[in-house]
């Protein structure tokens, strides 16, 4: 009975704990810039690419669905414009000033619903479909039960912050509302951090497991492939590397490897505290954001692993991290003050 009442006693300390928000907004604002640089980054092509004038008419648009192994949303706000530019401009550049009040964490109860139809409708047209950028619509919808739930339970809100979310969501709120040494605690941000940690542990481990399915993998030569394209390599590139290829080979099958154990074994150190631990999270993640950048050209697989990681710091981590940031702040400001030169007035 004991043992239960324990199991029992962390299950609840584990998804029903109020936690600090520090945690949740700095993921707002990391993944509010990396769904406004996936949308920015198409400006000048996007009626090319998410309109229904762009570059697949109807018939291309459905037979490139029935073809997708993943189907997407069947709707989007996109399809409101049909084929006329004016609406779909008006669409797309309101889209873009949603996510930028989200990010900036305005009204963000009904921002976040907008963000999470943003990134879905987006997703919808298979001209810009790639694997990668379902991933945003997964960080999307784990931010708004998020920031829906936030403040449910222990806001102490008013009218208004209970339809559009607490003020203190603002990035800038610490300057306006909250006073250094005030903690604001929410149930709500620690549900959706467990939640999408659980999420995220089944993607990363997954990953992992299917390599496991591909001979070049287990050969630690998938790798190779990679930094030698089918266009670019030539008889007379191969024999110069003729000479050195056993050690390329034996590092490059070592970073495999390594990526291979990072992502398979990540239960077993992504909830573990602790400095090496958090350096073998954190490390990877950033390691494994440059070399999918570099290697494969993937802008956003990098930055949604580094969020993911991110997700498992703790309150005591954040706080730290806070600390350790409003520290550097500070120091940069008392630099600057004492850097301007003393003005002298002069008598007349």
């Amino acid at each position: 009975m004991n043992s239960e009442s324990a199991t029992e006693s962390r299950w609840s300390r584990f998804w029903f704990t109020p936690v600090p928000t520090t945690g949740i907004h700095v993921v707002r604002v990391l993944s509010g810039l990396l769904f406004l640089f996936w949308l920015l980054s198409l400006v000048g092509h996007q009626e090319g690419f998410f309109s229904r004038t762009g570059w697949l008419d109807m018939t291309a648009f459905q037979e490139l669905r029935r073809q997708q192994e993943f189907q997407p949303a069947d709707w989007s706000i996109l399809y409101i414009a049909g084929q006329n530019p004016a609406i779909f401009s008006a669409i797309y550049w309101t889209s873009i000033a949603v996510i930028v009040l989200f990010t900036l964490g305005i009204a963000t109860r009904l921002t976040s619903i907008g963000t999470w139809v943003i990134v879905v409708s987006f997703l919808a047209n298979p001209a810009t479909s790639y694997d990668g950028d379902y991933l945003l619509g997964i960080l999307a919808f784990h931010l708004m039960i998020g920031h829906v739930l936030m403040g449910a339970w222990s806001g102490n809100l008013n009218k208004l912050e209970w339809l559009l979310g607490s003020r203190h969501d603002f990035v800038f709120a610490r300057l306006l509302f909250t006073k250094p040494d005030e903690p604001r605690l929410s149930y709500g941000a620690n549900f959706m951090m467990r939640l999408f940690q659980i999420h995220f542990t089944i993607i990363v481990v997954t990953s992992g497991l299917h390599k496991l399915q591909i001979g070049d993998w287990w050969s630690g030569s998938a790798l190779w492939y990679t930094l030698h394209p089918p266009f670019q390599v030539t008889l007379e590139s191969l024999k110069r590397e003729r000479a050195t290829a056993p050690v390329v080979m034996f590092f490059v099958s070592l970073v495999q490897y390594a990526a291979l154990a990072w992502q398979i074994g990540f239960p077993a150190f992504a909830w573990r505290s602790g400095v090496v631990w958090r350096s073998v999270l954190l490390g990877g993640a950033a390691i494994g954001w440059v070399g999918v950048l570099f290697l494969f050209k993937l802008p956003l697989f990098g930055p949604f692993f580094f969020i993911g990681s991110l997700c498992f710091l703790n309150a005591d981590e954040w706080a730290w991290l806070k600390g350790r940031v409003l520290s550097m702040t500070q120091r940069s400001a008392e630099g600057k003050v004492a850097r301007e030169p003393v003005k002298v007035g002069s008598k007349k």
